[in-house]
């Protein structure tokens, strides 16, 4: 058993591992509570905590998990209120994602990403102005884009489309 040291915080207190629910971190984008089985040093007196490489190890691997499930959760939210609205075919369509990909990650097979999340929650606001102003943008950027493909693009003047030195 490791002997307790002295809080070089106050002097007076003892530093000793302290395993508590209430104390929050932020992980990523989000503000996180620290599991309450997660030991921190902590002196007694002052109760200032005190990280070591091995308990911010232990903390981030916590809130790893954490995250997740509250992106998951987040994500789950957003569809329920989508879902009543549009397809998911249809979303994933506009957001630009493959098929079948939500219900990958709504099933949890897959772990879904913080962008796509913050995504899927604006979209959730407003489910049919969100989807009909990602078709507007959709529409306009392709009558905008132009043809790149090699079979019709012109050669800029004065360069060969000859490729030996």
């Amino acid at each position: 058993m490791k002997v307790a040291r002295r809080c070089h915080e106050c002097g007076t207190g003892r530093v000793v591992p302290v395993a508590k629910p209430g104390r929050q971190e932020r992980y990523r984008t989000l503000m996180l509570e620290i599991p309450a089985h997660v030991e921190i040093p902590t002196c007694d007196n002052c109760g200032a905590e005190w990280m070591d490489p091995a308990t911010a190890r232990a903390i981030d691997e916590a809130l790893k998990n954490v995250f997740q499930a509250s992106l998951r959760t987040r994500l789950n939210q957003a569809l329920s209120k989508i879902r009543p609205r549009a397809s998911m075919r249809r979303v994933e369509h506009l957001v630009g994602l493959s098929e079948g990909y939500l219900s990958k990650v709504s099933n949890s097979r897959s772990d879904p990403s913080a962008e796509l999340v913050t995504y899927l929650g604006l979209i959730a606001m407003n489910p049919v102005e969100r989807l009909r102003d990602l078709e507007k943008l959709r529409k306009q950027s392709l009558k905008k884009t132009p043809s790149t493909g090699r079979k019709n693009a012109r050669p800029t003047k004065g360069v060969s489309n000859d490729c030996r030195p």
